[in-house]
């Protein structure tokens, strides 16, 4: 299966990624890398086309448990 981010998560998950430290590069074929010093995983990689690198799909799964209230958390229901 190809992990892809869903449109409407997009900014949010940069704008989060920022939040935590990353700091953001634009690609001039649309897509972003993320790079930190510090922070729990070295390069994030969010292609043009909503994919992206194995941290990438790592951290977008913990965005999403991020945007789920702490009373429904429900790891094996999140994504």
């Amino acid at each position: 299966m190809i992990f892809r981010i869903k449109n409407k998560h997009v900014a949010g998950f940069k704008l989060w990624l920022e939040k935590l430290g990353y700091t953001k590069k634009d690609l001039a074929d649309g897509g972003a890398t993320f790079k930190g010093k510090g922070t729990k995983l070295d390069y994030v990689l969010v292609a043009k086309d909503l994919t992206g690198n194995r941290n990438c799909q790592v951290l977008y799964e913990e965005y999403q448990v991020h945007l789920v209230s702490p009373l429904d958390v429900n790891l094996g229901k999140v994504a």
